[in-house]
């Protein structure tokens, strides 16, 4: 029955929401391009980078890594991005740097930053 009833009552409360519960969609010119409350992959400098995702930004999955942080996979993933990060910021210096800018967010999708992150 709670398998039935909960997500009914789910997805009645989605429908009152904007866009009946399917997101914000971010539009150029009448083309989607992207979802506004969605964390999504960008590598050209020119754009405002999202925090890491374990499932490359894939809503139809989302998840995190579950690698601990003594993990040394995530160790050197965490590294690696840390290395990008300051090729691509050559003036922050290490203790600056947020750790939501290099590791996974908790869901693979959050597109939220604290104010600092978003500076930097």
């Amino acid at each position: 029955m709670f398998a039935v009833n909960y997500p009914s009552i789910i997805w009645v409360a989605a429908q009152a929401a904007p866009n009946n519960g399917k997101g914000e969609v971010a539009t150029v010119n009448g083309k989607v391009v992207g979802y506004a409350n969605e964390g999504q992959n960008f590598t050209d400098a020119k754009y405002f980078w999202s925090p890491p995702s374990a499932v490359s930004y894939n809503a139809a999955g989302s998840g995190g890594s579950n690698k601990g942080t003594k993990n040394p996979d995530y160790l050197q993933v965490v590294k690696d991005r840390l290395d990008t990060f300051f090729v691509n910021n050559p003036t922050v210096k290490k203790e600056q740097v947020p750790v939501e800018l290099v590791t996974d967010s908790g869901s693979g999708l959050d597109p939220h930053l604290l104010p600092i992150g978003a500076l930097i």
